[in-house]
């Protein structure tokens, strides 16, 4: 893979195949939307949608494998974790930055929406006065999580191929559909989001749970990592951490530990397996870190506990 630092100049509306990095393409379509796309697989990412030329907003789906942030603005903001999968949506005068530091596929399709465009064909959408309204809060994102149906109307369009004539046509018709389900779905505003809100989350929520039922069922395997979870989800480990402290209090480490811990916990007190067979079948390759963690918790050695115990 190779690295990419991109600023997007979106003066032009109509660019063909590419010979190096940058987007995709960029086209203007018949209804009147300006569309871009973009598909990296490189070691680090520092790619910015800028301003564009005239007033309105820009929509950005996005779906990447691998630890992505985002800053709005002029990127002395603080970064935020974003989870893949998702609508973004924010005023066309506020460039977002999109950045990585290690290895990441990156993919991500833009429609710009112009005020004289919402003005013809929105104007009568109450949906879209809603979420219109919500930008006018700081700090002026909103986003909406995409299902499966919306992750294949990206891929098709990311699929576009402007030199071998492709069906500009049946992009127009995929990115309508995105847009009218980024419309009609549930809306939040994504960075600067306290606990409250991430617990509010249907969709937070709902990940935490998948994490915590896989957790659940493969903590003790000495095969399962934080690592296995993130590829599992999709999900960045600064996201899955600063959702874990909004609901638990703990990082997900922590969190993993703690479940490993109460489980020898009820393992000494069976009185069947030795201190060290437990630490191995709870996932520990060292009985000392094991006994480090154990104590951490319960301010005794495993084994001074099974001897209060025994007693």
């Amino acid at each position: 893979m190779k690295p990419l630092n991109l600023s997007l100049a979106h003066q032009r509306t109509d660019i063909e195949p590419r010979s190096g990095p940058g987007p995709l393409f960029l086209k203007r379509l018949p209804v009147g939307l300006t569309i871009t796309g973009f598909r990296e697989s490189v070691d680090w990412l520092d790619i910015t949608v800028p301003p564009f030329d005239e007033e309105g907003l820009a929509l950005v789906f996005l779906s990447y494998k691998g630890d992505l942030q985002i800053v709005l603005g002029n990127g002395k903001d603080l970064m935020q974790p974003i989870s893949p999968g998702l609508a973004l949506l924010s005023a066309g005068d506020k460039p977002m930055l999109f950045r990585s530091v290690t290895p990441v596929v990156f993919s991500a399709v833009v429609l710009f929406l112009s005020r004289s465009w919402i003005a013809d064909f929105m104007k009568s959408n109450g949906n879209f006065e809603k979420i219109e309204q919500a930008l006018q809060l700081d700090p002026n994102i909103v986003t909406c999580r995409l299902g499966r149906r919306q992750l294949s109307l990206l891929s098709s369009i990311l699929a576009y191929d402007p030199g071998s004539g492709g069906n500009l046509l049946e992009i127009q018709n995929n990115a309508l559909g995105l847009l009218e389900y980024f419309c009609c779905h549930r809306h939040r505003n994504l960075p600067g989001a306290g606990a409250g809100e991430a617990i509010g989350n249907e969709d937070d929520l709902s990940l935490i749970k998948e994490v915590e039922s896989y957790i659940s069922e493969y903590y003790c395997s000495d095969q399962f990592t934080v690592d296995s979870i993130l590829k599992k989800t999709y999900t960045s480990y600064h996201k899955l951490n600063f959702l874990f402290k909004s609901i638990h209090g703990m990082t997900i480490s922590e969190y993993i530990r703690n479940k490993r811990i109460e489980k020898s916990k009820e393992m000494i007190a069976d009185n069947a397996k030795s201190i060290s067979q437990i630490a191995y079948e709870i996932g520990y390759s060292s009985i000392s870190n094991y006994i480090l963690a154990f104590k951490k918790i319960y301010q005794i050695t495993p084994g001074k506990y099974k001897k209060q115990i025994s007693a």
